[in-house]
């Protein structure tokens, strides 16, 4: 996983050579604008909760952000590809939403922890998502891929095939190292199981409860 993520760095690091951040600037004081420019001050810090939508687990890339806002009639999907910018959009928004006053859940990838993949700002009714679960759904699109120089992105097109052919493969490798420790993990549990005194664990629970309850 964390050769995948060395792997990952490298091809943002070719796209945002190949980037217009002018034009993905001016992409992002729009949305700002149309998203949070009737927004009044609410006169209060707004909070922020930092979470996961998405996981690798021993069954493979695990993802429920289409659980996250099934209420939201306002999801932007933002469309781009590594390094195009989509997590710097993300934490602009959020970011501007807190200073509102709002209540943001921001939501971030598995692989590389300090990246965006969601928001969703609840009081106005608001989801930006970079999921491609949400990229046929006559959602709005922010498409960041045209801000991209293909001419310069072409010097590299064989070192960025090889590069995101070598990050699935290492992520493949990954989830079965997981999935072979998940299987050892469990024959060891079908042995404590059955030599467990549960009983003894119940009141130690109750004990630990009432020392906690006397801090009140």
């Amino acid at each position: 996983m964390k050769a995948a993520e060395s792997i990952l760095k490298d091809v943002v690091v070719k796209y945002k050579e190949a980037m217009d951040f002018g034009k993905v600037n001016g992409i992002t004081l729009e949305l700002l604008d149309e998203i949070l420019g009737n927004v009044e001050f609410k006169e209060k810090a707004g909070y922020e909760r930092h979470l996961f939508g998405t996981a690798i687990t021993p069954n493979g890339v695990i993802e429920h952000t289409d659980t996250l806002f099934n209420d939201a009639t306002n999801v932007y999907y933002i469309k781009g590809d590594m390094g195009t910018g989509k997590s710097t959009l993300l934490e602009k928004v959020y970011k501007n939403a807190i200073l509102k006053g709002l209540d943001v859940e921001v939501y971030h990838t598995p692989l590389i922890k300090d990246k965006i993949e969601t928001i969703w700002i609840k009081d106005i009714d608001v989801a930006l998502t970079v999921s491609e679960m949400f990229k046929e759904n006559n959602h709005k699109l922010v498409d960041l891929d045209k801000c991209v120089n293909h001419d310069i992105l072409d010097k590299y097109k064989d070192e960025l095939a090889y590069d995101k052919e070598l990050i699935e493969k290492l992520l493949e490798d990954g989830i079965e190292n997981i999935k072979r420790a998940k299987k050892e993990h469990d024959l060891m549990e079908k042995y404590y199981i059955t030599n467990m005194d549960f009983d003894k664990i119940e009141k130690l629970k109750v004990k630990i409860k009432e020392r906690i309850l006397e801090f009140k």
